[in-house]
């Protein structure tokens, strides 16, 4: 197998099959960062960029057809690699601000990455505010999962400013900067068709060789019944919601920041974890949005969270997630007996894991997958079945650990860190927190026509928060 070809899993493939139904699959974060007193920061960005190259290779995978659909697609290093293609810059218009950095980065987030090239972006957005500048980012989820993104991140990021450096003499030149480079020959149709069909074979392989120790794990007949009853039990439906409709190809966004300490101080409290305060902070703050529109279901809205399936040791950048459910308890009026009742729902998270993690597939055999797999993505967007079909989970949640100190990026100072996630037909709200530097940063990912004003919400979290503190004994 050439070392340049890298086939994709079944479930990183997934996440392209996934685009066909014209929702976009990547994920990405919004920096504000300290502007630099002198110059752009622009083209400090692209000699950083160029510099960490070698230690960031998810940077320079391209992806590569298997021909004739004989497998997943795979990754292959990019021949060339303009960095002035994947590292933009735009202006906010007139004073800028707040509003129109949310509403730029929501237009951003909603246009698809080019496959013809390594599927990232950077986009540096000047005349935020003084003193202040961002930056935008997206990766495809088919090219690395948290994991992955901890590793790039550790790649380009800092933990200290670095070392001023000596003036230049009078009359030295600057290096040029390699923001553009060009490396050999790529693959050619034998390779592509060798590699796709080996292992198209290898997944087939260990699907046969998998199937007894999964059986050993279900068990006989009763034991097998005895699972599914389990599984049904566990299984919880989702009450319908304007959440849970085909979506529109635009993007709204907010973020929000939250003192770490607070969020801690009111988890010891009441008991609970920090990962249920944040969960009790969006339920309130969707009770709260519901009961204005007259719209909030009788039963508990549903959390779709995504759960690592990656065993101990296992650095791979794959995707090895999937999703559990937790009830949000928004049928329960009183704050505190939310987040006890929410507490419950995640008590039983960890049980549900353990009983089925060995049973959860991350890979299958992608021979026609390209087709088949693409077919039922458009089928799943055209026929609106998100909306026909029992909903399993009303919002996608995720509370990601962050790094404790702050960071630094081409020498600038990274003041705030927000999480910019996915969304889908069927569940139109995403909303992913990250811890960094001491405070909770919040980012609230929506499909724009169902959720116009994100930061409604944003505000009603802080509201939540506030009458977890109240009922503080």
């Amino acid at each position: 197998m050439p070392k340049t070809l890298t086939p994709l899993s079944g479930l990183d493939a997934a996440f392209l099959y996934l685009e066909s139904a014209g929702t976009p699959m990547h994920v990405g974060s919004l920096m504000l960062l300290d502007a630099p007193a002198h110059g752009d920061f622009h083209p400090r960005l692209l000699e950083h960029i160029a510099a960490r190259l070698p230690r960031a290779p998810a940077l320079r995978r391209v992806l590569h057809d298997a021909p004739l659909d004989l497998g997943h697609p795979m990754w292959g290093d990019a021949l060339r690699l303009d960095l002035r293609r994947h590292i933009r810059r735009r202006r906010l218009p007139g004073k800028g601000g707040h509003d129109k950095l949310m509403a730029l980065v929501g237009k951003l987030h909603a246009e698809p990455l080019s496959r013809e090239r390594p599927m990232w972006q950077f986009v540096v957005v000047e005349n935020v505010e003084p003193g202040m500048v961002a930056l935008y980012s997206k990766v495809h989820h088919a090219l690395l999962d948290g994991q992955g993104g901890i590793a790039l991140a550790q790649a380009i990021l800092d933990v200290a400013p670095p070392a001023k450096s000596k003036p230049r003499a009078r009359g030295a030149k600057a290096a040029a900067s390699p923001v553009s480079t060009r490396a050999g020959d790529g693959p050619d149709v034998a390779d592509l068709a060798r590699v796709a069909t080996r292992s198209t074979v290898l997944q087939f392989a260990n699907l046969l060789r998998a199937l007894p120790a999964t059986l050993r794990a279900i068990g006989g007949v009763r034991e097998a019944a005895g699972l599914l009853a389990g599984l049904r039990q566990n299984l919880l439906f989702a009450p319908k919601t304007v959440f849970n409709r085909k979506i529109g190809p635009a993007r709204s966004f907010a973020a929000a920041s939250f003192p770490l300490d607070e969020v801690k101080a009111v988890a010891r409290a009441h008991g609970v974890s920090l990962n249920d305060v944040v969960l009790a902070m969006c339920a309130g703050a969707l009770r709260e949005l519901l009961l204005e529109e007259d719209a909030l279901p009788r039963k508990p809205l549903v959390a779709a969270m995504p759960v690592s399936l990656r065993e101990a040791g296992d650095t791979g950048v794959d995707n090895q997630v999937s999703m559990v459910q937790c009830s949000l308890a928004t049928d329960v009026a009183d704050p505190v007996a939310r987040l006890q009742a929410i507490r419950a729902s995640t008590a039983q998270l960890k049980r549900r894991v353990a009983a089925f993690k060995g049973l959860i597939p991350t890979d299958f055999p992608g021979f026609a997958a390209p087709l088949w797999a693409a077919g039922l993505s458009r089928l799943w967007a055209a026929g609106s079945i998100a909306e026909r079909l029992p909903a399993l989970a009303n919002v996608a949640i995720s509370n990601v650990p962050g790094p404790p100190v702050p960071l630094y990026l081409a020498g600038a100072r990274l003041r705030h860190y927000y999480p910019v996630s996915i969304v889908t037909h069927g569940l139109a709200f995403n909303l992913t927190v990250q811890s960094y530097a001491g405070s909770l940063e919040c980012g609230l990912t929506c499909a724009r026509d169902v959720v116009p004003r994100p930061e409604i919400v944003a505000t009603a979290m802080a509201a939540a928060l506030a009458d977890l503190q109240l009922g503080i004994p």
